[in-house]
């Protein structure tokens, strides 16, 4: 049976010293060993090649390093991506260091066919308000957000969009503080509770009253926020004109 190659392109940030990134490419080579299985604690990455681009041709489209790592079977990436607690925690500290990236994910001789399915396990994901007043754990069925363009997340987190996902309210604890409450009738006529941290205003969550038990959750808020992908919006025709063309417009940090 064929396995699974991920490969992963990076494009840094140039402000990034070397003794940072060298520290970063450290950790990275130590996952082949320390990325575990829970039942056997045992190793599951086959292989790992890495590099910086020294390619002539300039078509990197500007990513810096590759990353080529092999494993025995979609089953072991799922887990790689989703719950290997080693893995996500390397996620959470590359984050600010990298730039952009591209992904792909190939079995050797397999050019036609569909993807892979997106693992449906639920994961619970710490959320940490700016402050750190406020901590809290959302269980998501899969790391997204759905971006909502209506006038009232513009006004509530000033920024074009708010980013979240509808989950249910016992999937939601408060392990650390207790949360502001924000009242305001939303456009159904029935009441929406804001709840945010008293301190520095990081939103947590809403409840809609005709929503019954489900509740809204600010998904950048959760560990790996930043690499979650946008896979749906609401509220489209509130998205502002210029949103979309703002990795063209501006100019790379």
């Amino acid at each position: 049976m064929a396995g699974i190659t991920h490969i992963v392109l990076f494009k840094y940030h140039p402000s990034i010293t070397w003794t940072d990134l060298a520290a970063h490419f450290d950790v990275f080579l130590k996952l082949r060993e320390q990325c575990v299985k829970p039942d056997s604690r045992k190793p599951y990455m086959k292989s790992m090649k890495t590099g910086v681009n020294i390619g002539w041709e300039n078509l990197g489209k500007g990513m810096t390093h590759g990353f080529v790592l092999e494993f025995e079977s979609q089953e072991d990436l799922d887990y790689y991506l989703t719950e290997d607690p080693v893995h996500l925690e390397f996620s959470r500290n590359a984050a600010p260091l990298v730039i952009d990236s591209v992904v792909v994910d190939i079995k050797d001789g397999n050019l036609f066919g569909p993807a892979a399915k997106r693992p449906a396990t639920a994961r619970k994901y710490n959320g940490k308000c700016h402050c750190g007043q406020m901590e809290w754990t959302a269980e998501l069925q899969s790391p997204e957000h759905i971006l909502c363009h209506c006038d009232t997340c513009k006004k509530l987190g000033g920024g074009p969009c708010s980013l979240n996902q509808i989950i249910d309210k016992k999937d939601l604890k408060i392990n650390k503080g207790t949360p502001a409450l924000y009242t305001y009738t939303g456009a159904s006529g029935k009441s929406v509770q804001c709840f945010f941290c008293p301190t520095c205003t990081s939103h947590i969550y809403h409840h809609q009253a005709i929503m019954g038990d489900k509740i809204i959750v600010r998904t950048i808020l959760l560990d790996g926020g930043n690499q979650m992908k946008a896979t749906a919006e609401i509220f489209g025709e509130g998205r502002l004109p210029w949103v979309g063309d703002l990795v063209d417009t501006l100019p790379s940090p």
